[in-house]
C-alpha cells in the first residue's frame, strides 16, 4: 500500500513545525467559519425582490393595514 503525500510529508517535520502548521490550519478554518457566517448573515437581511405596484400585498405580508392610507393617497 502506497503512503499518502501529505502524511509522507508530514512525517518529516518536526515537533515546532508541525505545531505551526497546526496553528495555522486552525486561523484558517477560523477565518474561513467567520466568512461563512458574515455571509449568511448578509443573505437573511437581503429581501426578495418585489413589485413596487404591490404595496397591499407587501403590507399584508409585513402585517401591516394600509387601507387607510392608502385611501389618503388616492384622495390627494
Amino acid at each position: 500500500m502506497s503512503e499518502d503525500p501529505i502524511q509522507t510529508l508530514l512525517s518529516h517535520c518536526t515537533l515546532q513545525q508541525l505545531e505551526a502548521i497546526h496553528t495555522a490550519l486552525e486561523k484558517r478554518a477560523a477565518e474561513k467559519a467567520a466568512e461563512t457566517a458574515a455571509r449568511r448573515e448578509r443573505q437573511k437581511l437581503a429581501a426578495p425582490p418585489r413589485s413596487s405596484t404591490d404595496v397591499e400585498k407587501m403590507a399584508d405580508d409585513l402585517g401591516l393595514d394600509l387601507s387607510g392610507l392608502m385611501r389618503e393617497i388616492s384622495k390627494r
